[in-house]
């Protein structure tokens, strides 16, 4: 009978009781035939892309509907603003694909986007090279993420209870070091934002970077042990203990990712706006985990899709842009997203039940 499978996610036949010492004892193989880890493996391949593939035909309704009532809603210009809007927060939920597979969920992820924006807008404007600057940027993200999950291992909570304190701190911080106000500050023409804040053979370098991130973590999440590991703890992290995987050093890690990329969100604000306030981000929280819920993405861990988190940070953007078009007040923006999280969560919830024998 298929059940969550300690090791390889919700997916996969579980292993004979007999069997059950041997695969908490040593690791589990990616080979295998009949009802073995690879045809488990095979079929979580498998629900992944049928997830996907549901989440993009939304996607594909949702512009459609709007589209038939303001056809200028697939305009160029629209396009790129939607993808622009869907890059800030939608950076950010590709690596929170990677804590919620853990179990985990960060929610100080808006608090140190606006962090590391104005950390980078400061050193700009105080004429350290904006490269420099940047890169800087990115290692204080990796540091604040890293930070949670360090803190959260030594006091043995999970990390959404530190990150409640570490939302009003880093967000604290922005306001401290920033005066309470907007910074900018660096030549306009300067390359960083040139290449950064503009766009390459007409589709902006935001997009192309939001674009580049998802490959990048895709195969991360889906190819490499690391991923591997990450969906084994979040599946069942007692036998993962077991198996030897070092649950500590890998929460560290998914932290630090989450981080770095408020960090790369963040520089890639002040290029684009060529400014930073102590304010941008606010709501973020919700944002990205809406991406990643809507993406496919579980919140009890163990399964999750980049690819999904991506497309639904391109959903929640299309929801606010036909907010805007049918002339909606944005104050209804939050709340039609958590509409749609709660939505997201209830489907995920009826496809789990009607999955079990």
């Amino acid at each position: 009978m298929a059940q969550s499978s300690p090791l390889l996610g919700a997916t996969e036949p579980a292993p004979a009781h007999g069997d059950a010492a041997a695969s908490s004892s040593a690791p589990t193989t990616a080979s295998g035939s009949g009802g073995g880890p690879g045809r488990g493996r095979s079929k979580g391949l498998i629900v992944r892309r049928m997830d996907e593939i549901r989440v993009l035909g939304v996607l594909v309704v949702l512009v459609v509907i709007v589209t038939v009532f303001h056809p200028q809603f697939l305009s160029i210009a629209s396009i790129a603003n939607i993808t622009q809007q869907a890059s800030f927060f939608g950076i950010i939920a590709l690596g929170m694909v990677f804590l919620l597979s853990m179990g985990e969920l960060d929610l100080s992820v808006g608090g140190n986007f606006a962090f590391c924006a104005m950390v980078v807008a400061l050193l700009v404007q105080s004429g350290v090279n904006p490269w420099l600057a940047a890169l800087a940027a990115v290692a204080v993200g990796g540091c604040l993420g890293a930070l949670n999950a360090l803190l959260s291992n030594a006091l043995r909570v999970p990390i959404i209870v530190i990150s409640l304190g570490t939302l009003a701190a880093y967000r604290g911080a922005s306001l401290i070091i920033s005066g309470a106000g907007s910074v900018s500050g660096g030549d306009p023409d300067d390359p960083f934002f040139a290449v950064l804040g503009g766009s390459i053979g007409g589709i902006p370098a935001l997009s192309i970077a939001f674009l580049v991130l998802t490959i990048i973590l895709t195969f991360v999440y889906t190819k490499t042990s690391f991923g591997f590991a990450v969906r084994a703890v979040g599946s069942n992290p007692h036998a993962a203990r077991l198996s030897g995987y070092p649950i500590n050093r890998i929460r560290i890690t998914v932290g630090a990712l989450v981080g770095v990329l408020c960090g790369i969100s963040g520089i890639l604000s002040f290029a684009f706006f060529q400014a930073s306030d102590p304010a941008v981000g606010t709501g973020y929280e919700l944002l990205v985990v809406a991406a990643a819920v809507i993406g496919g993405t579980t919140l009890s861990g163990g399964r999750g899709s980049v690819v999904g988190a991506a497309l639904g940070a391109l959903i929640v953007s299309v929801i606010n842009g036909a907010l805007t078009a049918f002339g909606v007040s944005a104050n209804y923006a939050g709340f039609v997203t958590g509409l749609v999280i709660v939505g997201a969560v209830a489907l995920d919830s009826v496809l789990k039940r009607r999955k079990r024998p």
